[in-house]
């Protein structure tokens, strides 16, 4: 029975460490990653809240990811994404406990729309708010990105009303 306890006694020990040693905060998001970011929109004429809404799949993007510490005791983060064949996309975030929020910020977005043929695919540019948040599981990122706002094709604005956006990053 005094076996039983010590052993118990042991994993509550190690437990304990664990828990307490678990990163939080910066020193959790800080560091090195490769990324893949890929989604859909849901769009609709700006004009006519009745239209039938229609999902469009976004073109993945990849490259490097850095994610370096502002100021550690507000968590204040930066987030630097090189995308493979674009621009580098540099953005706020900020660390609390388990959570990396991201600040929201404007960027451009190709948004692919095929017109008949799959051959003939336009890439209207859209002006977007990208807000959003991500969780560390054991060597990677997860974001759940949500991106807001419109662009015009073909003389007719469309609004987008929905995204379901996911950055996976593996740290390198």
């Amino acid at each position: 029975m005094k076996r039983f306890f010590r052993f118990c006694a042991g994993l509550f020990s190690v437990l304990l460490l664990t828990v307490a040693c678990t990163k939080e905060g910066a020193p959790r998001f800080k560091g090195n990653y490769t990324f893949k970011t890929s989604g859909t929109v849901t769009v609709r004429p700006a004009d006519d809240a009745e239209a039938e809404q229609t999902v469009i799949s976004l073109m993945d993007e990849n490259g490097q990811l850095d994610v370096v510490t502002v100021d550690k005791s507000s968590g204040e983060m930066m987030v630097a994404m090189n995308i493979v064949g674009g621009s580098v996309l540099t953005f706020n975030a900020v660390a609390d406990g388990r959570t990396l929020t991201l600040t929201p910020f404007t960027r451009r977005l190709q948004i692919p729309v095929v017109s008949g043929n799959p051959i003939d695919t336009a890439l209207p540019e859209a002006t977007v708010t990208v807000s959003g948040y991500a969780e560390r599981y054991t060597d990677a990122l997860l974001f759940w990105i949500r991106y807001e706002g419109s662009y015009t094709y073909d003389g007719v604005e469309y609004e987008i009303t929905d995204s379901n956006i996911s950055c996976w990053a593996k740290e390198n």
